[in-house]
């Protein structure tokens, strides 16, 4: 499988994923924009917690945001991925996100929330949500999207950040927004399907764990990424991935690493560093790879680039769509289509609701 040549993507890719993951980038301008210029209705003021309600593409984003705050901000950021959701009260900011609209735990969740006072919002674009929204009068910030709710993912971000700033939650500079837009510029460049494989990290890294399953570790505030690394081989690439976060996997995990032969044989552990992670983790994560330089299990330490935890995120989640696209093309895979996932969804569709 030659990744260099265009003829793959036009066979393997019709749906145009690799389009999606190259225009990155203006979405998360597109984003910030919408967010910016919401108005908060006249109820709102700024709340001493926020819940965003969302599943799979439509929680990451929200995940990324809550791992920025909690360095930033006393105000936390919950995420709930179910059908249930906390208590709140009436200086708590519920947001339900949902790319189509449609996602039961989502609706469950803020069905659950409604009636008495606070503050509620839907971010969609579209379908059940945006109606039971706009019947309620609260406020339904909607995107027009034609992708995939994975490929959302700078509205599922900036779009947030945005809302959270005019809430006074998180001080997010437009100056650094423009920065970590510039440097997914240039990473859509350095790791897009124009460069070669001898200077693609992207597509060197699909090389390397193609036939085999990817484990993926995060220290710290880039244990987000490492979920949206699995997850983005999961669906993009059609394959197992598993995810883990340092330094809590050198509590547990690392006994596993002498586990039977054919596991060590058949893992490849990717672990992501960065020059922003705590001292010691960045430690750990040179002992881990000695560790399982012992166990004879091949790993790779990927080191990713930024100044700051919203930039070293937003690259490492942005490697993810291009290895797992890359990965998609060399398991013979269309990187669209998520047919087990759209199957679970009728078969639930066959059982009523109690």
């Amino acid at each position: 499988m030659n990744l260099d040549d265009r003829a793959t993507y036009a066979v393997r890719d019709p749906q145009q994923m690799a389009r999606y993951i190259t225009e990155l980038p203006a979405q998360c301008r597109a984003a910030w924009t919408a967010g910016m210029a919401w108005t908060p209705p006249a109820s709102f003021h700024t709340p001493s917690r926020v819940v965003v309600l969302g599943m799979g593409g439509s929680a990451i984003g929200a995940e990324i945001v809550s791992t920025i705050a909690a360095s930033v901000t006393s105000i936390p950021v919950h995420i709930v991925r179910g059908y249930t959701a906390p208590l709140v009260d009436a200086n708590t900011l519920v947001i339900a996100s949902s790319w189509s609209g449609d996602t039961e735990e989502t609706l469950e969740a803020f069905q659950r929330t409604l009636g008495g006072d606070g503050m509620r919002m839907a971010i969609t674009s579209g379908g059940r949500l945006s109606r039971l929204g706009e019947s309620l009068g609260y406020s339904v910030m909607t995107y027009d999207f034609d992708g995939t709710p994975r490929a959302a993912i700078g509205w599922g971000v900036f779009t947030l950040l945005g809302v959270l700033r005019r809430l006074d939650v998180i001080a997010v500079s437009d100056g650094l927004v423009d920065e970590v837009i510039a440097a997914l510029q240039v990473c859509a460049t350095d790791w897009g399907l124009d460069q070669p494989s001898d200077s693609n990290v992207a597509k060197q890294i699909a090389r390397r764990v193609e036939g085999r399953l990817p484990v993926i570790l995060g220290p710290d505030f880039l244990e987000v990424a490492a979920r949206r690394w699995a997850g983005q081989m999961s669906e993009n690439s059609k394959q197992w991935a598993l995810f883990g976060a340092l330094p809590e996997i050198d509590h547990n995990l690392i006994v596993g690493f002498a586990g039977p032969e054919a596991a060590r044989n058949s893992v490849h552990v990717l672990m992501l560093d960065s020059a922003a992670a705590h001292e010691r983790t960045r430690l750990r994560i040179r002992l881990t790879g000695e560790a399982l330089d012992e166990a004879g299990i091949e790993h790779d330490e990927l080191l990713i680039g930024g100044d700051n935890q919203l930039d070293a995120i937003m690259r490492a989640c942005y490697l993810s769509d291009w290895v797992s696209l890359y990965l998609a093309m060399l398991n013979g895979a269309d990187p669209t289509p998520v047919a087990p996932i759209s199957k679970l969804k009728t078969e639930l569709g066959k059982h009523s609701r109690s």
